[in-house]
């Protein structure tokens, strides 16, 4: 486990950080996401001719991968053969997540990119070109897109009703930037039992019962140029205790990150509301700081839990 005491705190000024906010117009819980809401946040992929259909169908969209994140084998024609047909299913379960499948049988061991109202993450396709994952949904109608190397993709849309009962932080980037989301539960300090992280990501089962966050980690990381996101769910719906919960953003000053410049970006929504933006671009520090931290409080807002 990191030493905390070695911590640099960063939250009251970031001189050296240029650190933007703004409110991704996400539409509301109450009204139907458009393909325009998806493309709200720069997207490595171009994506066009998207229709959205029932949960249980998949629809091929035209994609075009940027080529710094093509797969190692090469980009291919799209796949648009009825054999060579890519699906895309999501199942809502509980604890306001969603169950994703991909079939593409003609991409077998192939990069793919998976995108979710300004979230994406990377990840590669089995033998057989399948691949599934659970994600923690964004809002109520929640759109998902996935983008193969070759060209080919499909979406799929899927009602989540749960998500009210949710509060979501994220914190996204490109990469293996030694950057981390940390939630500190309740007064709990760094290595307690209520510090969610990536080493300790908590129960999902608490996040159904109203005692505890958990953390999801999506994306691998040992891909090329991987996409990769932490996601924090809180139940504030159903919340056994009241109070704070601290969020910061950690970021390890590696022999990797060390003197180069890193960029992130950071989501965050409470119960299905819009999903508020914001973009980190800075310089990490010489390497004569290697194991040392920074702790970014300004990335992601604390949450308020209440009783109901």
């Amino acid at each position: 486990m990191p030493d905390y005491k070695r911590y640099g705190i960063a939250g009251a000024t970031l001189a050296t950080i240029l650190l933007t906010g703004q409110i991704m117009q996400t539409t509301s819980a109450t009204n139907h996401a458009s393909a325009a809401d998806v493309q709200a946040m720069p997207l490595p992929v171009a994506i066009s001719d998207i229709k959205l259909t029932a949960a249980d169908e998949a629809t091929l969209v035209t994609a075009s991968l940027d080529s710094s994140l093509a797969a190692p084998q090469g980009t291919q024609q799209p796949l648009t053969s009825e054999t060579c047909k890519v699906t895309l299913s999501g199942t809502p379960i509980a604890a306001a997540l969603v169950d994703l499948e991909l079939s593409a049988p003609c991409a077998p061991n192939e990069r793919v990119v998976i995108h979710h109202n300004g979230m994406m993450f990377s990840d590669v396709t089995d033998g057989t070109g399948m691949f599934s994952t659970t994600v923690p949904a964004l809002n109520e109608t929640a759109v998902f897109i996935a983008s193969l190397a070759g060209g080919a993709g499909a979406v799929a849309n899927v009602t989540v009703e749960e998500i009210f009962s949710y509060d979501r932080a994220v914190v996204q980037m490109q990469g293996n930037s030694g950057i981390g989301l940390h939630a500190r539960e309740f007064g709990a300090e760094y290595g307690d039992p209520r510090h969610i992280w990536s080493e300790r990501p908590g129960d999902i089962v608490d996040g159904v019962t109203g005692h505890g966050g958990f953390l999801t980690q999506l994306g691998d990381s040992s891909l090329e140029n991987p996409l990769v996101a932490q996601i924090y769910t809180f139940p504030s719906g159903m919340a056994k205790e009241i109070g704070d919960i601290a969020l910061s953003v950690d970021i390890e000053i590696t022999a990797s990150n060390c003197d180069k410049d890193i960029e992130a970006q950071t989501l965050q929504t409470s119960r299905g509301e819009k999903i508020a933006v914001q973009t980190l671009d800075m310089s990490m520090p010489t390497c004569d700081a290697i194991g040392d931290f920074l702790m970014l409080k300004k990335l992601v807002n604390d949450m308020k839990v209440a009783f109901n």
